[in-house]
């Protein structure tokens, strides 16, 4: 053989070992640690049990990537033997992929996996049979874990639901408060009109993290609600959400008779588009300003603010001379945000 062949097999032979070598280093195991005791807080047992199983999961599919990326060495394309050297990589190879290692890993899987399952029936016992503070924390945890893709969770919820208690009914629909789980707008239209005002106004703020083209319709068929709250609720997050196509059901309401309703709808409409109702109330909220209540003061400029009109301003500078602080700190911020 010429010494230059000689020479290139040498070196291509030593990066083939080399390469070997680092694949071995980088996906050498990592020792096992004990399953510990969990922590008597709940949040940190979560975060304990959360961590475990994202590093058995990352281990699992290393595992898994291991024999099909470096258990053999390939040829060399000369057709030159290396077959020791490979014999070698492939007997280290074979010790990493010993069975009772991942009969050890998958125990410990099950092992998590279980203690979860338990974390979730314990919550959902709470949320059915709890007290108020413990339903609170069940309907976070199972709301959280929905959001996550937990299966489920997201049948606990949906079986919650359809508790005859409306109050378990309501919580179950504030843990999708902020989700924006949109495969959850079915049981929502299913509960429009729930014999419980809390729970009708409850789905009205779930739906103001949903789409506005998804939650809008459903928002506008609440708009005939007899409650003021589940009315109002309705009309601010359709502000929230800019939905236009609301705008001709927003209009008669904001002459409602109740005031709040028709300031709420002068305020979403606004947010829609159109001002026009919001403009017309203005000199109204201008004029009682000179109320003797500094309660009414304060709501008056609280309304101006949301409705962040230019024709405000002379208002909100005379509310800034007021006596009660509380209003003059509203008028400020109000001003604030016209100018932002």
């Amino acid at each position: 053989m010429k010494p230059l062949h000689t020479a290139l097999l040498c070196l291509a032979c030593s990066f083939l070992a080399a390469g070997a070598t680092y694949a071995l280093t980088q996906l050498s195991p990592q020792p096992t640690q004990p399953v510990t005791t969990p922590p008597k807080d709940e949040s940190a047992r979560i975060a304990q049990l959360e961590s475990e199983l994202g590093a058995i999961h990352a281990r699992l599919d290393e595992l898994g990537k291991l024999q099909p990326e470096v258990r053999y060495l390939p040829a060399p394309k000369d057709g030159k033997s290396t077959s020791e050297s490979r014999e070698k990589v492939n007997a280290k190879v074979d010790e990493k992929l010993d069975p009772e290692r991942v009969n050890e890993l998958s125990e410990r899987l099950a092992e998590i996996e279980k203690r979860e399952a338990a974390e979730l029936a314990l919550y959902v016992e709470q949320l059915k049979n709890g007290n108020g503070r413990e339903q609170e924390a069940a309907a976070a945890y199972l709301g959280k874990e929905a959001a996550k893709g937990n299966e489920a969770a997201k049948q606990a919820l949906r079986d919650a639901m359809k508790s005859e208690d409306a109050d378990v009914r309501e919580w179950a629909i504030e843990a999708l408060n902020g989700t924006g789980l949109v495969e959850f707008l079915p049981d929502l239209k299913a509960l429009m009109n729930d014999p419980a005002p809390d729970v009708r106004e409850e789905i009205t703020q779930t739906l103001e993290s949903m789409p506005a083209d998804q939650a809008g319709p459903l928002l506008v068929g609440m708009l005939g609600d007899s409650e003021p709250d589940v009315l109002i609720g309705a009309i601010e997050v359709l502000g929230s959400l800019e939905y236009k196509a609301a705008i001709n059901d927003l209009l008669p309401l904001s002459r409602h008779e109740n005031e709040e309703v028709a300031l709420s709808a002068a305020i979403a409409l606004n947010s829609c588009g159109d001002s026009s109702a919001a403009e017309n109330w203005v000199p109204t909220l201008g004029a009682r300003l000179s109320n003797d209540d500094a309660g009414e003061r304060r709501r008056a400029v609280r309304y101006m603010r949301e409705m962040g009109l230019e024709s405000t301003r002379t208002y909100l500078e005379q509310a800034k001379q007021d006596s009660d602080w509380r209003v003059r700190r509203e008028a400020e911020r109000a001003l604030q945000e016209l100018d932002e």
